[in-house]
């Protein structure tokens, strides 16, 4: 699949429907590929690192993000190029870095856009920027990080809805790690209509009902029980979480963009690798997880 065409259709339309999106990944994989698995895959790769944002204000919509050369905190003097972008911008990335004597890398991993990155002097990757008429960000991680919510100013600002009536009611038990039927106190729920898509709360105190995110309602309520889902091993630069509770979008973006790598899943876990321990510390917090200094209570989840 070529994911270079897709991504320059989403440069130039700037946004648009996830019913559109799929049907230009249709066109490009054809009619009897697996359409569900190819788009889900796309999604999670544009959204992780940098490209687009995805079901915008808990909408049907995408948005493309704005072109931006990045320095990758796991990796000294590395840059990445993130964001829209067109045939035109390739190729005077390319020429600016070769007339600078900046090495540049192409990879193209399965279901992703070519992933560019180009070493050399901060003040050279500057200069490639300002040529190609891009953003620089000489950390880019640091950046997506400080404009994510952390989860418990999300959960007091959330919402406070009644329970849809005649939805089909599911709570996730931290025990089994698994959504089990029924409403139980203090947990992440998921509210599923006859048709259309379900809305996901988090029960909290006097049995109110807060609307958040399906990801984010994992954490809210791993924090309000005191379960420790996130792991950082120090040593490495290795952070993971459990595959049933990916990070919330913007804070798996400032994961990937530590290394411009996708998390890798290993043993039940998504695996994040070259994250600083600056940047780990804040996504713990903020996720409302245990600093990583603090030894995790017995309650954690292996």
């Amino acid at each position: 699949m070529d994911c270079d065409l897709l991504l320059s259709w989403m440069t130039l339309t700037g946004e648009g429907a996830w019913a559109t999106f799929r049907n230009a990944a249709q066109e490009l994989v054809g009619p009897d590929a697996d359409l569900s698995r190819i788009s889900r895959a796309l999604r999670i790769t544009l959204s992780d690192l940098g490209f687009a944002d995805f079901f915008i204000e808990d909408t049907q919509r995408w948005k493309i993000l704005p072109p931006v050369l990045g320095g990758l905190a796991g990796k000294r003097c590395v840059a990445g190029m993130f964001g829209g972008r067109t045939p035109v911008i390739l190729e005077s990335l390319k020429t600016t870095a070769e007339n600078l004597g900046c090495e540049i890398r192409w990879e193209t991993p399965r279901d992703s856009p070519v992933l560019i990155r180009i070493e050399g002097a901060m003040s050279e990757l500057a200069a490639i920027a300002n040529e190609v008429g891009v953003v620089f960000e000489t950390n880019l991680a640091a950046a997506v990080v400080q404009v994510l919510r952390p989860v418990p100013r999300t959960l007091e600002y959330a919402p406070v809805e009644p329970a849809p009536l005649n939805w089909k009611v599911q709570s996730f038990d931290f025990k089994t790690c698994s959504w089990t039927e029924g409403l139980r106190a203090h947990s992440a729920c998921e509210y599923t209509p006859t048709y259309g898509p379900p809305k996901y709360f988090v029960h909290v105190k006097r049995g109110k009902l807060l609307k958040i995110s399906k990801r984010e309602s994992l954490y809210a309520a791993a924090m309000l029980n005191g379960i420790a889902l996130i792991r950082y091993e120090a040593t490495d630069g290795r952070l993971s979480v459990p595959l049933f509770a990916p990070l919330p979008a913007l804070y798996s973006r400032a994961a990937c963009l530590c290394s411009g790598q996708l998390g890798s899943v290993v043993d039940g876990r998504i695996i994040y690798d070259e994250i600083p321990s600056d940047i780990a510390a804040f996504l713990m917090v903020a996720a409302g997880q245990p600093h990583p200094s603090v030894k995790s209570a017995p309650g954690g989840l292996k």
